[in-house]
């Protein structure tokens, strides 16, 4: 400290207007060595979840959330105000070799993996799809046609979605290695790799999967997200908060405005926006971390694959709110952008709602914690 002060004081006649007095040189010095700790915290290694997630620290604030560009859909509006406390969130997506840990070290079997019925599965879809049909009872077939195997893949070919009921995260339509983003997977298959490394980190898990709740420290369920010490997904509004790299009006999550095939994984080579850079189009997922993150750290929060939050997707409000945590909706939201879909999908605005068994060869997530 006195060698601080010494060396303020020594450049106090060439930086500052006029002489210091002794409580204003201590007050100045305090600043400066505040300063120095708040940057050699910035530039630490982040920290390491037992699963081995690199955990970036996300300052809380306020943004405006939503289409701020007003180029999008009826559920993107109205912008609204919303403030987020701090938090902690993943720099990547959960990887294939993270998952095939928590596979191997726990027997789960992924909502993609369940009983094989082709036959009765394709006849519940043929209801859910059949616009004769009163609404409630297509919904209701459809979602019984989940509890089935298989997966939902992508056709790059006819830009469409196929179902096949053998496809699961290990076993996918593209090569994926240890260290591409994990795909194939539903929201419970998401919240049950969150408790996981909750279990592993000693703290008690984030959520009831099978009723859909959050829990508090006491495992009482909680919609105030500030009250749940273990891992988990992030909110919708968590996670806009962060692709907006801390609130900033940007359209996509790597921090730029314009989609470029080179600088995030999507199909750059479709549509006619004037915010695309006409590029190559993926035929499948790539390794985390392949292109640049954004100005908070975070790879691929605009495309690759589509991640789980952790809140329902719901009419957003007219008035402002502070850590809003939905509880009601058809379905859990999915954010990000993927690899098959164009530039209009990539957008940080952009929702998307499944139900919470539901999956596909672009379906992963990453994780968040509450930062305490």
């Amino acid at each position: 400290m006195v060698g601080a002060m010494a060396n303020v004081y020594n450049v106090q006649f060439r930086l500052l207007p006029r002489e210091l007095n002794t409580a204003e040189l201590v007050a100045l010095c305090f600043i400066v060595c505040l300063g120095g700790f708040a940057l050699a915290a910035a530039t630490q290694d982040p920290p390491i979840a037992p699963g081995g997630s690199r955990m970036i620290l996300v300052p809380g604030g306020a943004f405006a959330m939503g289409d701020v560009f007003a180029e999008g859909e009826d559920d993107e509006q109205p912008v609204h105000q919303v403030t987020v406390a701090p938090f902690y969130l993943a720099d990547a997506e959960v990887s294939v070799g993270q998952f095939r840990r928590f596979v191997e070290e726990t027997g789960y079997r992924t909502s993609a993996e369940g009983p094989l019925n082709r036959a009765a599965q394709d006849s519940l879809i043929r209801i859910g799809m059949d616009p004769e049909l009163p609404r409630e009872q297509r919904i209701a077939a459809y979602d019984a046609s989940l509890e089935f195997g298989g997966c939902a893949w992508w056709d790059p070919d006819r830009r469409s979605f196929d179902f096949d009921e053998h496809l699961n995260w290990a076993n996918l339509r593209f090569e994926q290695t240890d260290a591409h983003p994990a795909v194939c997977l539903s929201w419970d298959d998401a919240a049950s790799y969150a408790n996981w490394v909750s279990g592993l980190s000693g703290l008690p898990p984030a959520y009831d999967v099978e009723n859909g709740l959050l829990l508090d420290a006491e495992g009482n369920a909680t919609t105030d997200i500030t009250k749940v010490p273990g891992y988990r997904l992030p909110t919708e509004a968590e996670w806009e908060f962060a692709a907006r790299e801390g609130g900033r009006v940007v359209r996509f999550g790597n921090g730029t405005d314009v989609a470029r095939g080179g600088d995030a994984v999507f199909d750059a080579d479709v549509g006619d926006y004037t915010y695309l850079e006409r590029g190559p189009q993926r035929r499948g997922t790539m390794p985390i971390r392949s292109h640049s993150p954004n100005a908070l750290g975070l790879f691929d929060m605009a495309g690759n694959a589509w991640e789980w939050v952790s809140d329902f997707l719901a009419p957003y409000p007219q008035d402002s709110q502070v850590n809003p945590y939905q509880t009601v909706g058809r379905g859990r939201a999915v954010r990000g952008g993927r690899w098959g879909g164009d530039a209009f999908e990539l957008r940080i605005a952009k929702r998307f709602q499944w139900q919470s068994n539901n999956r596909c060869d672009a379906s992963g997530f990453r994780l968040a914690r509450s930062a305490q």
